[in-house]
Parts: structure tokens; sequence; C-alpha cells
């Protein structure tokens, strides 16, 4: 479902509200939860409010990688600045393993707050209108896109010609009455 609401610049507050219960593993909209399954498994939806995580957008999920990518990366050069700063020679062990272990590590354990951050900086821009959190709460899947859209009807004919009302159908009739 597309958001009926308008983009909007949220207060500094409102910002600052959504990103903290984004870092708490809280849902954003509510503040509440459960949203996560296992220690890195998020819920499909808000165990208080039911707004889905996924918010049906096409961006969700390439939104939370750039910002998951964005946080790993700053990790790392702020452990590489610190290892250069502390020590007089280059621990090239500790950067060779070190970096990607951490890296690695890092990709894990940041992949729930990369998606509740990105769900918070959708909020904060577009936030949840009344119809909206009715949808999600109404929903029992993640999504509920219909991939194949209007030609889904034109393809249950063709799966089920047989079926009254159809034109060819009622063609086929008169052809093979004649």
């Amino acid at each position: 479902m597309e958001t009926e609401a308008g983009l909007e610049l949220a207060s500094v507050g409102r910002a600052l509200r959504l990103f903290t219960r984004a870092l708490r593993l809280h849902c954003p909209h509510c503040g509440r939860g459960p949203v996560l399954d296992h220690l890195i498994t998020l819920r499909v939806k808000c165990g208080t409010c039911g707004l889905r995580l996924q918010r049906g957008e096409h961006d969700a999920f390439t939104g939370s990688m750039f910002v998951l990518f964005t946080l790993v990366g700053l990790v790392n050069y702020a452990f590489l600045a610190i290892t250069l700063l502390v020590t007089d020679v280059v621990p090239w062990d500790l950067l060779e393993y070190g970096l990607p272990t951490l890296t690695l590590a890092l990709v894990v354990v940041g992949f729930p707050f990369s998606k509740l951050l990105w769900l918070a900086f959708d909020l904060m821009l577009r936030p949840v209108t009344a119809a909206e959190l009715t949808w999600h709460q109404a929903a029992e899947v993640e999504f509920e896109v219909d991939l194949l859209g209007s030609r889904r009807e034109s393809i249950d004919r063709l799966a089920m010609p047989h079926v009254a009302g159809d034109a060819r159908t009622e063609t086929a009739r008169k052809d093979t009455a004649r």
C-alpha cells in the first residue's frame, strides 16, 4: 500500500524520539514492541501497534542496507583510526584479521538496528495515516503485493477457458454449434 501522507519535515523532538526508539530496538511508531523474534530476527509486525516493519514500500530493503553499510563503515574507520593513533607500529595482523571479523559481526548484529533506523527515517518523513495503520494491522503476511496486477484476470481465463462468461468460451460455443 502506498501511503497517502505527503512528505513532511518532522520536528527535532519527533525525529529524536523515532530514532531513539529504533536504537532501543522498539517500534519507532509506538515505542513499544516486541519487534524481535530472535536475537537478530525482526518480526513481521509490531506486537503492540501492528505496524509492519517492512512498510510495504519498494525501498525498505535498499534503504536499510544503506544504513547498515554506512554504520559498519563508520565503526570500521573509527576502529582503524583508534588503532593507528594508539600504536607506534602498524599492527597488520590485527587489521588483516580483526577488521573483516569486526565487519562480519557488525553486519549480523547491526541488521535489526538498520531495519528499524530506516523505518524511523521513513516514519519521520512520511507519518503513518489512520487508513495505512488499519491496512498494516489487518494483514496476515508481510507483503501483499500482487505482482501480476491487472493481468491476473487474463491469466485465470487462460488457465480455465471453460468459465462461463468468458468471451472466448462464448465464441467457441458458437463455432462449435455451426
